[in-house]
């Protein structure tokens, strides 16, 4: 394999995405994959890649890459700090490393995720159909200092392009949309009320988001049976606090969900930042709910 990028410093986090791993959910294996599947969409769009390439998904921040290769990148997601030799670089415009070049992300400004795609794709062992790493089961690359990135496909050079300002995602949002959850009328009036409110999201991972607000409550406490759960899906702990699931996140459950947000609005709740305030709004139910 040919090596593309070394990890000279390690931020928060970072995990080697494709578009997930399909069929797998009634074995217990979650679906992973980029939390902003628009964003990964288009770094690899942008580039030409074929769109189930594997792109870095970066948390936060703080890393530091020396480039092993001449190769083209770009970079999707919210607002950040990006550098290549100490100049600064703009999203969503691919933009070439020449063999010992240095690319910093220093930090994400109006959001939490980006995407570094690289032209022919970052490689990861192939498991269960797809190159994503879900960490928890020890699939796919670990990211640390010293790691080598390397390039999936041989592909030709690209040209040097970007998207139309009117094409790239507005983060910002009032309220995110969600669907009333199978549990839903298990809570009373009030807490229905209130799960309508403001809550500030207070920490997470790809695993889930913590919510802290207003004490949810149910009419009663009955057991809940275990059962399916997905990306978006919205619980409530025993300490009637919300958690909303992330993309990898176990495909069962015994908290009551509440909620599930909508599809679309996933890419936008996921790139909420730490203390940020976040409102739902219901639109409906899911269909067999």
């Amino acid at each position: 394999m040919e090596g593309l990028l070394k990890i000279i410093k390690m931020g928060v986090y970072a995990s080697i995405q494709d578009q997930g791993r399909f069929s797998y959910r009634r074995f217990g294996v979650p679906q992973s994959g980029p939390m902003d599947r628009v964003s990964h969409y288009y770094g690899n769009y942008i580039l030409g890649n074929i769109v189930n390439s594997p792109s870095l998904e970066i948390f936060v921040g703080g890393f530091k890459f020396q480039a092993l290769q001449d190769n083209t990148y770009v970079i999707t997601g919210p607002n950040a700090e990006c550098y290549v030799n100490g100049e600064l670089i703009p999203l969503w415009k691919a933009f070439e490393l020449k063999k010992d070049d240095c690319l910093e992300i220093k930090r994400i400004i109006d959001g939490n995720i980006i995407y570094l795609s690289a032209l022919g794709g970052f490689a990861n062992e192939l498991i269960l159909g797809s190159r994503s790493t879900y960490d928890l089961a020890n699939m796919g690359l670990e990211c640390r200092e010293g790691t080598i990135l390397n390039r999936l496909n041989n592909v030709e050079k690209c040209e040097i392009r970007g998207l139309y300002p009117k094409y790239i995602p507005n983060y910002s949002k009032n309220k995110i949309r969600v669907y009333k959850g199978p549990h839903f009328d298990l809570f009373d009036e009030e807490s229905k009320e209130l799960f309508m409110k403001k809550f500030q999201y207070i920490g997470g991972n790809r695993m889930g988001y913590y919510l802290k607000g207003a004490s949810l409550k149910r009419t009663c406490e009955q057991d809940i049976l275990s059962e399916a759960t997905q990306f978006g899906s919205i619980q409530v702990m025993s300490n009637g606090q919300p958690v909303v699931l992330m993309a990898d996140s176990q495909t069962i459950g015994g908290y009551p969900i509440i909620a599930t947000i909508v599809e679309e609005d996933l890419p936008i709740f996921v790139q909420t930042k730490m203390f940020d305030e976040v409102q739902f709004e219901i639109v409906g139910e899911l269909n067999g709910y």
